[in-house]
């Protein structure tokens, strides 16, 4: 006999916004399937994928309210629920109004410049030095 899942597919605990909470996914879920799931109802503008504690669940984020609402409103009617790689996505609005991007400073991809110099005395090495040194390798790969 077959198990059926209690867990309901929808919560209205919060009221509508344009960021949706989506639970059950595969944890290899990416982006692109966010969207593409999205694409039908309206413009994804932000995603944020595998979060919570077993990193199943994601939140998509539409540029109107409304796209929001008829995406809620189309799975909740529909006799085929939303599914990502043939498993079904429970959706729910967010508490949320916008994703954030919580990353910090140090995730953020920057122009940093890391010198390891080998064989000479610390003490001779100055920001002078690290400058020509700057200079020469930064002409070396121009030429």
């Amino acid at each position: 006999m077959a198990s059926v899942s209690t867990q309901p597919q929808f919560r209205y605990t919060q009221p509508p916004s344009k960021v949706l909470h989506l639970r059950n996914l595969p944890w290899e879920c990416i982006e692109e399937e966010l969207i593409e799931l999205g694409k039908p109802f309206g413009k994804v503008v932000n995603t944020k994928c595998n979060v919570g504690a077993n990193r199943n669940q994601a939140f998509i984020e539409f540029s109107d309210i409304n796209q929001a609402i008829a995406m809620i409103s189309y799975y909740a009617s529909s006799s085929e629920p939303a599914q990502v790689r043939g498993k079904t996505v429970y959706l729910q609005y967010s508490n949320r109004q916008e994703i954030v991007n919580n990353k910090t400073a140090a995730d953020v991809a920057g122009n940093v410049l890391l010198v390891t110099i080998e064989g000479a005395d610390a003490r001779l090495v100055s920001i002078d030095v690290l400058h020509l040194a700057h200079i020469k390798a930064i002409s070396s790969m121009a030429a």
